[in-house]
């Protein structure tokens, strides 16, 4: 008999095809290929059973469990594991016809320390990847390439160069690609960082530091690096600090920064999960920390300024979901859905969650639906219009889930 947290996670890889029409999609790293949570044009199903295999193109039994979303490039599923009782942490490929595994790595031993917890066991890290490899960090610090088919390429770790990374509950900022670099940020109370390396030979191109006056907790930062369009060209985006603010990506150089209302009081709590969303004309979209509220903040010139924002939408974990006609926010402890116009922040819909489950996932969308999982296993499917219907609900076990869906291929 399967663990129940096992099969949840294998099944959150893929879900049954419906259709062959579609032009292929990958999920080449954390929420997406251009990291908005959306998928305008794929087609997924919208139910499934556990019991009858309806729907259901594969399951594979994992070594452990992961909060990493995995990675989707051509026929290979990656995705990061951690042991619960060896304490390792591995770094895999799946055949993403079959399931199958293909290849499994042991990357290293997570540290026991009181970071790591029933929910973080330093397998937290989305994988990204392009046409040649996929990269996978852990908690431990540990940062390698390995290709499509298997074959290491190089391995470093940066806690061994840069002191430990891990934060108070483990560290989880996902590495981000951008124009044939890697980006990896690092967000904690010891001096901070962003590193661009080399993603063919694993060379740290430069190092930026990214200095904060935050203090206690609020200078880590859970959430992982963007890529946003500013002016017409491409950025790093770090949130985290008291400040979100762009970098140059040749370069790593801060262009602006961002803290008006973020933290007005000083909280020493103020640490941040939930990530920034890029929309269009140089908007930017985040919730302050504790999730209490929203802030679209537009940048012109590496000017920022805050457009618009919107109160009480408490989404603490779950970062926004941006498509050209919406903007979609889950509050994952209050288990609300709230859908705004991007700008200039209209708030079109709201609806509460009848599941007892918190959430810990970001949603997807996916052609007129939201997609989401409660932290019990609970699939919940809506519809993204104004009435925010529930079109299904599965129940997948597996507590602690906190994965976000990925969407490729209608899968």
């Amino acid at each position: 008999m399967r663990n129940p947290a096992v099969i949840c996670l294998a099944l959150l890889f893929l879900l049954g095809c419906v259709s062959t029409s579609q032009a292929e999609t990958d999920w080449p790293q954390f929420r997406g290929a251009d990291g908005t949570g959306a998928v305008p044009d794929a087609k997924p199903v919208t139910s499934l059973d556990l019991k009858t295999g309806k729907n259901i193109k594969w399951a594979a039994d994992m070594p452990g469990p992961t909060a990493g979303t995995p990675a989707i490039v051509g026929d290979v599923v990656f995705t990061t594991a951690g042991t619960t009782d060896t304490n390792r942490l591995l770094a895999m490929g799946l055949d993403r016809k079959t399931g199958k595994i293909l290849w499994q790595h042991d990357v290293a031993e997570a540290r026991k320390s009181r970071q790591r917890s029933r929910e973080n066991n330093h397998a937290e890290c989305s994988p990204a990847a392009d046409d040649k490899n996929a990269y996978f960090l852990f908690g431990s610090g540990d940062l390698l390439a390995v290709s499509h088919d298997g074959k290491k390429k190089w391995h470093i770790n940066l806690t061994e160069q840069y002191g430990k990374i891990e934060i108070l509950w483990g560290y989880a900022s996902s590495p981000l690609l951008m124009d044939g670099k890697l980006y990896v940020m690092v967000l904690r109370r010891q001096p901070s960082f962003l590193l661009c390396i080399d993603p063919a030979t694993g060379d740290v191109l430069w190092k930026q530091d990214r200095p904060t006056t935050a203090q206690g907790e609020s200078p880590e930062s859970y959430a992982s690096p963007i890529s946003a369009t500013i002016d017409g060209a491409s950025q790093v985006v770090c949130y985290g600090g008291d400040a979100l603010t762009g970098h140059d990506p040749d370069t790593g150089k801060e262009l602006w920064r961002f803290t008006q209302d973020i933290n007005p009081t000083n909280n020493k709590m103020f640490r941040v999960i939930s990530g920034p969303t890029q929309g269009l004309n140089g908007l930017i979209y985040f919730t302050t920390p504790r999730g209490e509220d929203l802030f679209a903040v537009q940048v012109k010139d590496n000017t920022p300024k805050l457009k618009w924002m919107a109160e009480k939408v408490y989404a603490d974990v779950p970062c926004p979901v941006y498509t050209k006609d919406a903007l979609y926010i889950l509050s994952g402890a209050k288990r609300q859905l709230f859908k705004f116009t991007p700008d200039p922040g209209e708030k079109l819909a709201h609806t509460r969650i009848d599941t007892p489950g918190y959430f810990r996932c970001t949603p997807t969308y996916a052609t007129g639906h939201l997609y989401l999982i409660d932290g019990d296993g609970e699939l919940l499917i809506y519809t993204a219009d104004d009435d925010f219907k529930q079109v299904s609900q599965t129940s997948l076990g597996g507590y602690p889930t906190r994965a976000t869906i990925a969407v490729a291929d209608n899968d």
